[in-house]
This record gives structure tokens, sequence and C-alpha cells, in this order.
């Protein structure tokens, strides 16, 4: 699913572009170019198309497989882990607050930002927050 909006945020128009750029999610929804998006990509209109599209839209993927996780581009981008504890404890906020760190990362795989975005939820935040851990941990013991 994620591919396919990925794909259709390829082939927007400039002005349809800057105009879901310029939405927050719950603007999104009602804007002409997400329903653009939604034709081209042939998904349903919910929740999931909504935040999948939003943080599509402020990330830089790669989508040859070679990028690299969300926890991995995080901690690579220098977020702090109190940042992303805050991530994980700011509730309806925090897929605006996960935006705005995301934003700062580069390389991010594909299929690890549309997982994530598409089972948003506490699980997935306190996912994200182990697999942060894990990684930063693994990155200072191998210094």
């Amino acid at each position: 699913m994620y591919q396919d909006v990925y794909k259709a945020i390829q082939v927007l128009p400039k002005g349809d572009l800057a105009d879901l750029k310029r939405c927050n999610l719950g603007a999104i929804a009602n804007s002409p170019a997400y329903f653009r998006v939604l034709a081209h990509a042939k998904v349903a209109d919910n929740k999931q198309t909504q935040r999948i599209l939003y943080l599509l839209l402020h990330s830089k993927v790669e989508t040859s497989g070679e990028g690299v996780s969300v926890a991995l581009a995080l901690i690579q981008a220098g977020v702090k882990e109190r940042q992303v504890i805050q991530l994980t404890r700011s509730g309806d906020n925090s897929i605006d607050y996960l935006k705005r760190q995301l934003v700062r990362c580069k390389g991010i795989n594909l299929d690890s930002l549309g997982k994530l975005a598409q089972f948003w939820g506490d699980n997935a935040r306190r996912q994200l927050l182990k697999e942060f851990i894990f990684a930063n941990t693994e990155k200072l013991e191998a210094n």
C-alpha cells in the first residue's frame, strides 16, 4: 500500500505536492490533491492512508531497499533518546512529533516507514523506542 502511495506522490504536479505539504494531518483528507493520490494509487480513504501520505511527504526515503530503518535513521540524524521517549508519550500529537524528527533523516527504508505509519499507535510507538534503544546500544558497543 505505501509503495503505491509513494509512486502516486512521485507523479503529482508540483502545485498539488505543495498543497499537500502545507496541510497538517487533520486537513490532508480535505485536500483535492489527496483524492488525486487516492485515485492514482487505488487505495482506500482511511486514517492509515492519510498517515502514510503525511509522513512520506516530509521524509527522504530510499526505495531500492538499501535504506535504513526509521530507528537507525533517527540515530544517524542525531535525534536524542529523550526526544524519542517524548514522541512515544505524546499521544494524539505523536505523528506530528515523528514528522518533525523525520525531516532531519535521510535514506529511510520505504517499507520501514510505511509499516510504521500504517500501524501507528501505542504498540508501534513502543516498538520504535525499543528499536531505537537497541540500535543505539549496538552503536555504542561497536565504538
